[in-house]
């Protein structure tokens, strides 16, 4: 039995070694760029040193998951990071999650009262109201209130996604995390100092994330193949099983394909509105037709910056509503790892283009100077820029519309009813996920595969499409 494993990414490669030693069970791993890792990928920028495509925190509440992924590497290979994120906003920096009294200080008291009233109001009346949210802005209006609402979760809606008026409430409930009416007048009081959706530390591996893929490439390098640069042209569909697979070799121009044999089995981790393009004629039309409805993506524009100075942030991240900015969100690696940039540090500015806030035509020198400015309207000074670089990541962001999900789902039973083709991970399956979630995914389809073959019969699969349909983020 051989899989075929479309997409080199974090979903695929913990399918490659959750499959371990599995006598009789080989894989081939097609991958269209020159290394492993896909949006979770480590760059090495000329002799600037090395950075992430972003920062990617390794960080999860599933202990069994985070020994196993900590067990890639030796205990030494490891840093343990204190996580610190702040909000920019009104040209004041404050904690995140904000505090009561940050919040105070930075619109007054008055303001300040009517967030806790509406708060207080929101939280009480949604334990009469069985109601449930259809939209991102209903849902936390619901649980958050108005006033809090407008002031830190709007604006942010806005730079990421587009009219949190059309956005599901899945991303609100799984992006914005709320803590109890108790738990904020403890937190008010001082009688707690944390959250319990807050991740405090996080681990990183020394050197980058790519130090994860290395490993799995290793450990499995003999008992399949990775083919890197080779791009999937075709899914050959017939009878309701995948029987061929085509794809180009990017560094001979050349077309391969294969012959699948009975027991073969396909895993996808490409994007869904790839597959329609793909299977060429292997999906109904409704499929496609839902597939290019329900399937929207934004596309993410990181700017890279080498300065002369050390370190620029004491945060980890920030998150910046403030309109005035172009960027979302801005970290630099050496709050990850400050071996990873000798001789000064690599700050990236995230800048995303969606339908109210179209970026993507800009060209790299306006993004450059979008980000600089942003820089220096939060009152980054002081440091030189000896250079910058900007890395297009397009459709790469899930934007969830309200009523997304009975589309999906119906999408996915259909991908599903091929025999021997399942679709994965962030893109794969349309999910809004992390590093370490598309990790347990794949580790958790690599189990349904080893399972199946140790007992002989099919075991079900919406068991696990269910288990992994939602991962609630802590930033």
């Amino acid at each position: 039995m051989t899989v075929y494993i479309l997409g080199g990414g974090p979903a695929g490669l913990a399918v490659i070694d959750g499959l371990g030693n599995e006598d009789g069970l080989d894989f081939v791993l097609l991958e269209r760029g020159a290394q492993l890792g896909g949006l979770a990928q480590t760059l090495t920028w000329e002799n600037y040193g090395q950075h992430d495509l972003g920062p990617h925190k390794i960080f999860t509440q599933d202990k069994a998951l985070m020994s196993r992924v900590e067990n890639l590497l030796s205990p030494d290979d490891w840093l343990t990071r204190e996580k610190k994120s702040s909000i920019y906003m009104h040209g004041h920096f404050l904690p995140y999650p904000p505090s009561p009294f940050s919040l105070a200080r930075v619109f007054g008291i008055t303001t300040f009262i009517r967030m806790i009233l509406g708060y207080a109001a929101a939280r009480v009346f949604s334990l009469i109201n069985s109601k449930a949210s259809q939209t991102f802005e209903d849902d936390l209006i619901g649980r958050l209130g108005a006033p809090l609402y407008e002031v830190l979760f709007k604006p942010i809606a806005l730079k990421l996604w587009g009219d949190p008026k059309n956005l599901d409430v899945k991303l609100s409930q799984g992006r914005v995390q709320t803590p109890s009416l108790w738990e904020v007048i403890q937190r008010v009081t001082g009688m707690q100092k944390t959250s319990q959706f807050e991740a405090l530390t996080f681990r990183y591996p020394r050197g980058g994330l790519q130090r994860l893929w290395q490993a799995i490439f290793k450990k499995a390098q003999n008992k399949g193949k990775f083919l890197l640069q080779r791009e999937v042209t075709k899914i050959g569909v017939e009878n309701g099983r995948v029987s061929t697979l085509s794809w180009r070799n990017l560094q001979t121009d050349k077309q391969e394909e294969t012959c699948l044999q009975d027991d073969d089995i396909v895993v996808s981790s490409l994007p869904l509105g790839l597959l329609t393009h793909l299977m060429k004629g292997g999906l109904s039309s409704d499929a496609g037709d839902l597939i290019r409805k329900t399937v929207q993506l934004n596309d993410l524009l990181l700017v890279f910056f080498k300065i002369d100075r050390p370190s620029l942030l004491d945060e980890s991240w920030l998150f910046i509503p403030d309109p005035e900015v172009a960027f979302h969100r801005i970290s630099e690696q050496e709050s990850f790892d400050p071996d990873m940039t000798p001789d000064g540090s690599i700050v990236c500015c995230e800048i995303m283009n969606n339908e109210m806030r179209p970026m993507s035509d800009c060209s790299d020198d306006e993004l450059i100077a979008k980000a600089e400015e942003g820089m220096q309207r939060m009152g980054y000074t002081g440091f030189r820029v000896l250079d910058s670089r900007v890395i297009r990541l397009p459709r790469s962001y899930p934007v969830f519309r309200p009523g997304f999900e009975p589309a999906l789902k119906n999408i996915l039973s259909e991908l599903d009813g091929i025999a021997n083709f399942r679709t994965v991970g962030r893109q794969g399956a349309f999910n809004y996920i992390g590093t370490l979630d598309a990790m347990d995914i794949g580790y958790g389809c690599a189990r349904w595969l080893v399972a199946g073959r140790q007992d002989g019969q099919s075991l079900d699969w919406e068991v696990e499409r269910r288990r992994t349909s939602h991962y609630p983020v802590l930033d």
